[in-house]
């Protein structure tokens, strides 16, 4: 007991940390007196010291008893026991990828797709099934950082994940190239709608290759094709939600590229540069900070959230539920285009509102084209009186990572996310497009300052734990606030990464919808543009390209005001 002490102590001795930010000098005395030890050669140990060894190892000595008595009572596991639960990982799945599996339905799956477009240089072989595979067990599987690729949903332990001996080509494939736009189109609305028997595997692939633009996935491709490209190669991948978010996903997209390693070093890098920052203020500003901060954010802040979110709940409406499909007959419309370049909407959106932020005009933008659909169907259909007064607001859910939007290099993929409700005007209310940016903006500020994110995980948690199913699914219905869409931004890359040597061209992904919500946005940024892709219900939104275009134009309307 003593030389496990004084190694012990030996070793914050030589430990180069300070405590409280106080020197290292001040931290530990350079003479130790550990429980009556001094420093010279003679040891004399007191009587309650010789007392504390003595009872020290009666408590051991009983504690190993008691484990013998427990092992010789309990029951022999057979063989087909234990080999079932030799392969269960003694991980828990996440409380998002449980309430993912507990709160979907057979019309809204929890399924996650997205597609990676590559382009190819006349004379350049294009990538195939082989050459992925061997990309993937090198960067994926051998680095063992995202080993639930690997694995599917135990059916013996409820809430684990059970590795699985597959290879790569039991979750990939390849298919014949796309003709045109509609049928990739059609193939996406397949991953997303299709169920996926998460007890056999977690996610697929699909890959193919043809002429350059005949999928119409790159929406560049005339650019490409001056450049000398002649082909390209198609990725669609799906996963259910339970087995990661979409910052995960592109945290895997990042581990497969070149440019994986220097990817890394920005990331610590920027990380780094944070924590100096941090480190430079004095001791008691931090913990004046850190005092104040908490008591606004996770008292006032969740006083606040818990009020507004009780208030959506009671008050508001979806102005598009008369118009949904009921049942599981209801189709899809999906569609994906660019909105502008990241320094252009960056500009345009700092000179409309200090400490305006891009996901503030992404709002603003798809509350636009939320109330000219509203127009359109209304128009269109019997079942509204026109006579009617229309809605001049509607409730978005606004997903948020609580990791910062990053994945650290050492980090596994997982489900880190929280949701808030927002109320938006239409133009009606706000008189214009900038009047509305800025309205959004202060109600996007006023919800980041307050703990709904954090509330919703919390609670999200505790249904999936403790709860039956139907519970997670009434829950996520009512506790949408009646919202018209779901918008998701995922940080992408600011400059192309190459797979195997392959420009990337277009990284695009489609969100699934939740119960009782009709659209589903992503906006994520890469290689110097901003990509926006849909996934809605067809009886709310039958046309998702004129839908992205009303985005478009009023992001050209905000941009003409602006410089204005």
């Amino acid at each position: 007991l003593y030389n496990q002490i004084m190694s012990y102590t030996d070793r914050i001795k030589e430990t180069k940390m300070s405590w409280l930010g106080l020197a290292e000098d001040y931290a530990f005395s350079d003479r130790i007196d550990w429980i009556g030890m001094k420093e010279e050669s003679s040891i004399s140990l007191s009587v309650p010291i010789v007392l504390g060894i003595l009872l020290f190892l009666a408590v051991l000595i009983l504690r190993h008893a008691t484990l013998l008595i427990q092992c010789s009572l309990k029951t022999p596991a057979s063989s087909a026991q234990r080999a079932k639960h030799t392969k269960v990982l003694r991980k828990q799945m996440t409380p998002v990828g449980k309430f993912a599996l507990a709160s979907q339905t057979e019309r809204n799956q929890s399924i996650i797709t997205f597609f990676i477009a590559l382009s190819n240089k006349i004379g350049h072989q294009p990538m195939g099934i082989s050459d992925l595979e061997r990309l993937w067990e090198s960067r994926i599987m051998n680095e063992k950082r995202h080993e639930r690729f690997g694995c599917c949903v135990s059916r013996a332990a409820d809430g684990y994940y059970e590795k699985l001996d597959n290879s790569f080509k039991d979750y990939a494939s390849e298919s014949p190239h796309p003709d045109d736009v509609e049928e990739t189109k059609e193939r996406i609305v397949e991953f997303l709608t299709k169920p996926i028997d998460v007890h056999d595997k977690l996610w697929q692939v699909e890959i193919s290759h043809g002429n350059l633009g005949a999928s119409g996935a790159i929406l560049h491709s005339d650019e490409l094709k001056v450049k000398g490209h002649n082909s390209e190669t198609i990725a669609l991948f799906r996963n259910h939600h339970c087995l990661c978010d979409g910052v995960s996903l592109s945290a895997a997209v990042a581990d497969l590229s070149n440019e994986s390693n220097e990817l890394r070093d920005k990331i610590l890098y920027a990380a780094e540069t944070h924590k100096q920052r941090i480190l430079r203020t004095s001791f008691m500003r931090r913990a004046l900070s850190f005092i104040i901060g908490s008591l606004t954010y996770y008292i006032f802040g969740t006083i606040i959230a818990l009020t507004l979110q009780a208030w959506n709940m009671i008050f508001s409406s979806n102005p598009f539920e008369e118009f949904m499909k009921r049942g599981s007959c209801a189709e899809r419309s999906v569609s994906w285009k660019y909105l502008a370049s990241v320094e252009d909407a960056k500009r345009v959106t700092k000179s409309i509102k200090k400490g305006a932020k891009l996901n503030d005009l992404f709002v603003a933008c798809l509350t636009s084209a939320i109330e000219r659909q509203y127009e359109s169907i209304s128009k269109s259909s019997s079942q509204v009186d026109n006579k009617q007064k229309g809605p001049t607001s509607v409730n978005l859910i606004v997903t948020t990572h609580l990791s910062g939007g990053i994945i650290l290099p050492g980090e596994s993929i997982g489900n880190k996310i929280g949701a808030f409700a927002v109320t938006t005007p239409f133009k009606s209310k706000a008189g214009s497009s900038i009047k509305r940016l800025r309205a959004i903006s202060k109600a996007l500020q006023l919800m980041k300052r307050t703990t709904a994110p954090q509330i919703s995980y919390l609670v999200t948690s505790f249904i999936s734990k403790y709860l039956p199913k139907r519970v997670a699914q009434y829950a996520l219905l009512k506790a949408n606030c009646h919202s018209v869409a779901t918008i998701s931004n995922v940080h992408g890359f600011p400059d192309t990464i190459h797979w195997a040597g392959n420009p990337v061209e277009m990284i695009c992904a489609f969100l699934p919808l939740p119960t009782g919500i009709p659209i589903g946005i992503v906006v994520t940024s890469y290689n110097g543009r901003i990509i926006m892709s849909v996934d809605a219900d067809a009886s709310v939104v039958p046309n998702a390209d004129e839908f992205l275009q009303w985005m478009v134009e009023e992001y050209e309307t905000i941009k003409t005001e602006a410089s204005q």
